[in-house]
């Protein structure tokens, strides 16, 4: 067996973390393979709901507008509908993001980027172009087997991987220096290197039904809808199965979600071909003149599951994406804290590799994700709760499907059944209602690690009042994201916003009028030490000019005070006013945050 293939880096997994990585290390220069035991990029839509945050970070490498492009987006494609058909009575339904008036406005305060339905079908081939043009060879149809730590003559760190060829049934090895583990709830990198993980029992059962049917004749306004959860107790295919009907491509091919009694997979064990899937998708639809073709079905398990931790740093593996977190798909937020994991990681990959940064800059990875996706893995599954109060309310938990339509019969009437039937589709849907506006879960995700400097802080983060699942908390508090803010290029009428301006492999200082000397001081520190560094003035006179005042409101430090930002978007440090030994402040920040002591 050949061991003669080397390479610096190698991703097991091109999900939507595995791709997102490869993409990010290739936009920074950095080249490595990245594998798949798959054949292609994902054949079905899995998860969907891309949100403005994870947009962000394929904005920074120039793909925004191709993953913009394939995915649909309109204020209609954000909400959820509850109906005893897809063309039924309705029972409910609630607004998402852009639709609902109270969260149109804060949408675009927060972020230059919106939200938009990228199916993962769609979203891969994106990340998977860019990376395999910019130094990343991706192989597909190729397994890992087995993966052991070892060292090289010089007694480096390295990974001994065996891999299978299952186009050429052959075996091979690759040896690399970094290991990152995308490849899944089954992730062999987690099995093999022994990740442990906090795992509550679950185990219920789903299926995922991608069908093509053209369903154009039925739409107008009031079904527009990305999720149609349609809840018959009395179905006569397949009794008590809860149903989801999402679009992909409108209004001719659509994902079949279901949910069996009891935590079954409704169709296990059959075939695309079993006419009784076609007949249920008929149903569901509530006409039984559509003309219905099954192309797949994907059967998934609902869980409950968080790496301890997402570094092992005895041996430089790293797993990120499904690998790290197990959840189910409430709050749409699985392919994008997949996308900011490998934003996350990969600029320190960058910073590491290139001789800027310590080791210690690794290990920020773990304690800047490890709590998001706890946080993540425990809010989803809550959330799972409000939606089968919902369908219990409505009868699909009946032992029968005459039970069913008694229960759902009680609804209609003025009576204490029906009326505590009502209250709690009214509590669910008010709880769901979050789940569909949560900006707050999805933009609050602040860090607290040795990437982060807090010493010159006089106090804790501020407080965030009301509910932290929808509203936002926006602060310049180390640890936080960057605010948006739209700045108009001075002379010239060109706004860029703030995100535009930071990111890009460098970090990024912010000062107003008063502050130049934190420009020469940033000057002075990336040509000592070789750190990319860029800084900008926001005032008249300067490089930018606040127009909407947005920057004045958010920056929340004196004009001649500065905001120091990371590769990653979020807040390094910052200072309140101006201050005597700007350079020597500056470089004892990065040293810092970048672990730069370890250099030494």
């Amino acid at each position: 067996m050949s061991s003669d293939i080397r390479t610096d880096f190698i991703i097991i997994g091109v999900g939507p973390a595995g791709a997102a990585l490869a993409a990010f290390l290739g936009y920074n220069g950095l080249s490595g393979l990245a594998i798949s035991k798959d054949s292609a990029t994902a054949e079905t839509p899995r998860a969907h709901t891309f949100n403005p945050f994870a947009f962000e970070c394929l904005r920074d490498v120039g793909i925004e507008d191709s993953a913009w492009e394939v995915a649909l987006h309109g204020k209609h494609f954000q909400s959820m509908r509850w109906s005893r058909s897809f063309v039924g009575e309705e029972y409910g339904r609630v607004r998402g993001w852009a639709e609902h008036p109270s969260s149109m406005g804060p949408t675009a305060a927060i972020s230059p980027c919106q939200y938009a339905e990228l199916p993962q079908s769609m979203l891969e081939p994106v990340l998977i172009k860019y990376a395999s043009h910019n130094g990343f060879n991706i192989r597909f149809s190729t397994e890992l087997i087995d993966v052991k730590p070892t060292k090289t003559n010089d007694g480096q760190r390295e990974f001994l991987c065996s891999l299978f060829d299952r186009v050429t049934q052959q075996p091979w090895q690759v040896r690399a220096r970094y290991l990152f583990g995308a490849d899944g709830a089954r992730s062999q990198v987690a099995r093999s290197l022994d990740f442990q993980f906090d795992t509550k029992p679950s185990g219920n059962k789903a299926c995922n039904v991608l069908i093509r049917a053209d369903l154009s004749h039925l739409m107008h306004k009031e079904r527009y809808a990305v999720l149609h959860w349609v809840l018959k107790p009395d179905q006569s295919t397949f009794s008590g199965v809860v149903a989801q009907l999402r679009v992909v491509r409108p209004w001719k091919e659509w994902v079949l979600v279901v949910f069996g009694p009891g935590g079954t997979n409704p169709f296990e064990n059959m075939t695309i071909d079993d006419p009784r899937i076609a007949d249920f998708a008929r149903e569901v639809i509530g006409d039984s003149s559509i003309d219905v073709e099954v192309l797949r079905l994907d059967a998934w398990t609902v869980r409950e599951s968080v790496a301890k931790c997402y570094v092992d740093s005895s041996t430089q593996a790293f797993i990120l994406g499904d690998a790290a977190h197990r959840h189910p798909p409430v709050y749409g937020l699985g392919s994008n804290t997949c996308v900011q994991d490998a934003y996350n990681l990969a600029w320190k990959i960058l910073y590491v590799s290139k001789g800027l940064a310590g080791q210690g800059l690794l290990e920020t990875y773990n304690a800047e994700r490890q709590p998001v996706g706890a946080s993540l893995v425990r809010a989803a599954n809550d959330g799972f709760q409000s939606h089968a109060e919902i369908w219990g309310a409505l009868g699909m938990f009946a032992p029968s499907p005459e039970e069913g339509l008694k229960h759902l019969d009680q609804f209609y009437h003025a009576s204490p059944e029906g009326a505590e039937r009502r209250a709690i589709i009214q509590n669910s849907l008010q709880n769901i209602e979050r789940e569909v506006q949560s900006l707050g879960i999805a933009h609050n995700q602040w860090y607290t690690s040795g990437a982060v400097y807090l010493h010159d802080e006089q106090s804790s983060r501020p407080v965030l009042h009301g509910d932290p699942v929808v509203n936002v908390q926006v602060t310049t508090y180390p640890g936080s994201r960057l605010p948006h803010a739209w700045l108009d290029i001075a002379t010239r009428g060109e706004l860029r916003s703030t995100h535009d301006l930071a990111g890009k492999g460098a970090f990024c200082l912010f000062f107003g009028i008063g502050g130049e000397r934190w420009k020469q001081a940033a000057n002075a520190v990336r040509k000592a030490t070789g750190i990319p560094l860029n800084a900008y003035g926001v005032g008249f006179g300067l490089d930018y000019i606040d127009v909407d005042r947005d920057w004045c409101r958010k920056r929340e430090v004196e004009e001649a005070g500065c905001v120091l930002v990371r590769p990653d978007r979020f807040v390094a440090w910052r200072s309140t006013k101006m201050i005597t030994d700007c350079e020597g402040k500056l470089l004892d920040v990065l040293n810092q945050v970048l672990s730069r002591t370890e250099l030494r």
